[in-house]
């Protein structure tokens, strides 16, 4: 019985240890300056499709918790586009790109980028599923695209969400509630 418990215990704390481990490999940035939490993840890749992908940062600022998707050889984001997140039980939720598009080039191909404004409500639900869909709305053309997010992809997403809002301080965001 003592060794199933030393067994069960010393598990335990290995598991712990590789979280730990991992969530400071998704983390690029971690201080705090006066009274906000500086906070950065690690790009993670959520689609790949033949010779395009795309990506999400999460970071924590003065201008409170951000998200910043890039396209690389995809479509553009412009402002007050939506990106849709659909979990396994089908609930979406939709956040809007509060910025102008960024572009730039690596080698030949054509890199967007754009800031979506997320919430503490967000990241907690972000990183409490695992979203499978995502729809990129553009709201001048009227296009909706749809991509899967395979399951490697989705268990990666859901880490790094996690790994941020267990190292966020709640205390040191300037949360702006937002309607998703």
């Amino acid at each position: 019985m003592k060794s199933f418990l030393f067994t069960s215990i010393f598990s335990l704390f290995a598991i712990l240890f590789v979280q730990a481990q991992n969530c400071d490999l998704l983390i690029s940035e971690d201080k705090v300056i006066d009274d906000i939490h500086i906070l950065r993840t690690e790009p993670q890749t959520l689609v790949v499709r033949g010779s395009y992908s795309y990506s999400i940062t999460i970071r924590n600022e003065r201008k409170g918790i951000l998200a910043t998707m890039t396209s690389k050889a995809g479509v553009e984001f412009n402002q007050d586009d939506e990106i849709i997140f659909m979990d396994a039980n089908r609930v979406r939720k939709s956040y809007r790109f509060i910025g102008s598009s960024e572009s730039d080039r690596s080698g030949e191909i054509p890199v967007f980028s754009n800031v979506l404004q997320l919430d503490m409500a967000a990241v907690k639900w972000l990183s409490g599923t695992s979203i499978n869909t995502i729809y990129l709305k553009n709201n001048i053309d009227n296009q909706m695209r749809k991509f899967t997010v395979n399951a490697n992809r989705q268990t990666e997403f859901k880490q790094m969400a996690s790994c941020f809002i267990q190292k966020l301080d709640p205390n040191m965001v300037n949360d702006t509630e937002i309607n998703a």
